[in-house]
């Protein structure tokens, strides 16, 4: 079995305090009780999705519909790209997203004694730094979680339940992560998600893009926030 120390040793990398209580509490597994490769005939959606939704690991719900943790495997052999700059680029990838954009903590930059988060962009010289702290960073996404919910994809996954099924699973995403961040985190998210419904064209939104931007700078901001770096060779 992999384990954080396993993955720390091969990154040469020290894990934050918050990720390593989370992963202790198993909230940074997607799999729990399941291993890859799955069963012939199972898939992840229909036999592991429906296990964790009573308590949710991280971002499960509110991470957006193409987010993904990186199995501690994942972790452990991530194969970096041929043309990403490793040897001046120290990133630390946990997490995906579908179109293979990567999550990463970026250990070149150092901010009250951590680093912060970067999503690298898999079809582009681009790396955006998101939060300057993995806190910040889920705070963050939750935020990000309740603006422009696509109605097709609601669709697809609640059928006539809709907005308000996922109301509920980001609710319950809120309720398990709420003894790991600060209070005032979860005050602000907690008034969104229980917020009336933004009925828009093609998508739904629990408060309007420019608030939620607004939020984002008021309470996550710092110098490097948003700001862009090359990271091939």
């Amino acid at each position: 079995m992999t384990t954080l120390e396993n993955i720390e040793n091969t990154h040469n990398y020290t894990f934050p305090t918050l990720f390593k209580k989370l992963w202790e509490d198993d909230m940074l597994n997607w799999m729990r009780g399941f291993e890859l490769p799955l069963e012939k005939g199972k898939t992840w959606a229909e036999d592991i999705y429906p296990t964790l939704k009573e308590n949710p690991p991280l971002l499960l719900n509110s991470g957006g519909s193409d987010f993904e943790l990186l199995t501690a495997d994942e972790m452990l052999n991530f194969e970096f790209p041929e043309l990403w700059d490793t040897e001046k680029h120290h990133f630390i990838p946990f997490a995906k997203t579908a179109e293979g954009n990567i999550y990463a903590f970026y250990k070149n930059i150092e901010i009250a004694g951590e680093n912060p988060v970067v999503l690298i962009w898999d079809d582009m010289d681009e790396t955006e730094i998101i939060a300057k702290n993995f806190e910040d960073f889920i705070f963050r996404k939750m935020l990000e979680a309740t603006d422009d919910i696509d109605k097709e994809d609601l669709d697809t996954d609640y059928d006539e339940a809709g907005i308000e099924a996922y109301r509920t699973d980001i609710l319950a995403d809120l309720i398990s992560i709420t003894p790991y961040i600060k209070s005032e985190y979860v005050t602000v998210l907690s008034d969104i998600y229980n917020a009336e419904v933004l009925d828009m064209l093609f998508s739904y939104g629990f408060k309007s893009e420019k608030r939620l931007n607004e939020i984002i700078t008021e309470m996550l901001d710092f110098e490097c926030l948003d700001d862009v770096i090359e990271h091939e060779v």
